[in-house]
C-alpha cells in the first residue's frame, strides 16, 4: 500500500502550515545535502519562510560564491549564444 497523495493547496491552518514548512524545508535541505555529496554537485539553496526569515545552504562555500559563479556562467552562455545568432543572421 503506497503513501496517500497530498493535493498541494495552501494549508489554512497557520499552526499545520508552520509545521509542514518546517518539516518540509528540513526535508528540502537534506535532499541538497545528499546531491551535493553523492554526485559532487555545487548546490545553493535559499529559502524565505512566511515570515520573511532566510535559510540557506551551500555546499561548497558560501551561497554568494556559488551564486556569482551562476551569474557568470549564465552570463556567458547568453553572450556566447547572442554571438552565434547575430553570426547566423548576418547577410553572408
Amino acid at each position: 500500500m503506497g503513501k496517500k497523495k497530498v493535493e498541494l493547496k495552501r494549508i489554512q491552518n497557520p499552526t499545520s502550515r508552520h509545521a509542514t514548512f518546517y518539516k518540509r524545508k528540513g526535508g528540502l535541505l537534506k535532499k541538497a545535502f545528499e546531491l551535493s555529496v553523492l554526485c559532487d554537485a555545487e548546490v545553493a539553496l535559499i529559502i524565505f519562510s512566511e515570515t520573511g526569515k532566510i535559510y540557506e545552504f551551500a555546499s561548497h562555500g558560501d551561497v554568494t560564491t556559488i551564486l556569482e559563479k551562476y551569474r557568470i556562467q549564465t552570463e556567458t552562455t547568453r553572450n556566447a549564444l547572442s554571438s552565434s545568432l547575430q553570426e547566423v543572421s548576418a547577410p553572408v
